[in-house]
């Protein structure tokens, strides 16, 4: 009996010793390194999309596919392309990251593109909407799971237009991404039977908008602006105090409203129509699921960039799931990438053949309930796609937004 019990007992250790081997051999964990702005007028916007991706891994036990996943974080103090492509140099040569995410400017955006095919990595945009990025300069290696600039813009430009709204004046912030967003309401407004009676480009960060919105046409049916951040605080409470609020109506991108600081807005938001893929105040069971664990979190409201942050991790994971976590297998993960599908805060999401994003895009009405200000679902397009009602073909063949800056107006 007494040998028998030694025997248990040496077998028990041996198991116990193969266990430890197999523990202390786990590969090692896939790194992602998330990109985001810290300072700035888009600053608060890039803290979000931060959090939202730390979320979504910290309800996921830091793994994916079987493997430990270890999120890199690096901040930018600007848009400067610069100082975004010396970060992914510092995460994927030094922190040796085998994914780059985040993402909030349009001009980063770009300038990361050659270098993430020079060094085969991995790129999911959660924020920056650069549309070229997956249109003429798409890439292999260059995923986005928030929108394209001009995605959500081509809807309102319709739906205005629908309105009975005729003449529209164009406000946009003076940089790439604010001719692309402006741009997709202008062609499909125009393209309705609409005119564009004046264009204004205030600078990106401009402390006052009393110049510009003094200049706004007077015989206007309605404005729309892609004005986001801080700057769009100021630009709403300056579109009241010079008295326009009530007399010319105002359209505009989802950011102009934004949940991080639509408590702020007060009355000067009520009525503001914007379009945007997302709105805290949907009614989906997993958009009720991550706000309630975003704002118990972080005691403050969930917005678009942070869902984004949170629906970006959540396609990495998915595609680190089909490939078992290999990352090492490249070819594997990306084509694993390119086929995710998601049940996002937003609604379904899957990518495009030029990996980007198709989803529901939403009119939203600023409207108080409850003595709460709350963006509103008043119509909704499903299935959107980057080029709208055009063929792919069709739709590059057009000039871009950057280019036609200036040259709406009739």
């Amino acid at each position: 009996m007494r040998h028998r019990s030694l025997r248990w007992t040496a077998l028990a250790l041996a198991l116990s010793f193969v266990g430890f081997g197999v523990e202390s051999q786990e590969r090692e964990p896939v790194r992602i390194g998330i990109i985001y702005t810290n300072t700035g007028p888009l600053a608060q916007l890039g803290i979000d999309m931060r959090d939202g991706a730390l979320l979504f891994w910290s309800q996921a036990g830091q793994r994916a596919g079987g493997r430990r996943v270890e999120i890199l974080t690096e901040s930018t103090g600007s848009n400067k392309p610069d100082e975004g492509l010396t970060k992914a140099r510092k995460l994927v040569e030094r922190d040796r990251a085998h994914i780059l995410g985040g993402i909030i400017e349009t001009p980063v955006a770009y300038a990361l593109r050659p270098y993430v095919i020079e060094k085969k990595t991995p790129l999911m945009i959660m924020n920056a909407g650069a549309d070229g990025l997956t249109q003429r300069q798409r890439s292999d290696y260059v995923f986005r799971c928030s929108f394209s600039n001009s995605q959500a813009s081509h809807p309102l430009g319709e739906w205005a237009y629908k309105q009975g709204y005729r003449r529209l004046v164009l406000v946009a912030s003076d940089f790439a991404a604010g001719h692309e967003h402006i741009g997709g309401v202008a062609r499909t407004f125009v393209a309705a039977g609409g005119q564009v009676v004046q264009e204004l480009y205030p600078p990106l960060g401009v402390p006052d908008f009393v110049p510009y919105l003094t200049q706004i046409r007077r015989d206007a049916d309605a404005v729309a602006v892609a004005i986001f951040g801080s700057d769009a605080m100021r630009f709403v409470a300056q579109y009241a105090e010079v008295g326009l609020k009530g007399k010319i109506p105002l359209i505009g991108k989802g950011g102009l409203t934004d949940e991080s600081f639509l408590d702020k807005l007060g009355d000067p938001a009520l009525g503001i129509i914007v379009a945007y893929h997302w709105t805290a105040a949907l009614d989906l069971p997993a958009n009720r699921r991550v706000r309630e664990a975003f704002e118990s979190r972080h005691r403050r409201p969930m917005n678009a960039p942070a869902e984004q942050g949170y629906v970006g991790s959540q396609m990495i994971a998915r595609a680190l799931d089909a490939v078992r976590g290999d990352i090492e297998n490249l070819d594997g993960f990306l084509a694993a990438m390119r086929k995710v599908e998601v049940d996002a805060p937003r609604g379904s999401v899957k990518l495009d053949a030029f990996h980007n994003p198709i989803q529901a895009v939403y009119l939203e009405r600023t409207e108080r309930r409850n003595g709460v200000l709350q963006n509103v679902p008043i119509a909704t397009y499903p299935s959107v796609g980057q080029f709208w009602t055009w063929s792919p073909e069709e739709y590059m063949a057009m000039p871009s937004y950057v280019d036609l800056k200036g040259k709406w107006t009739r």
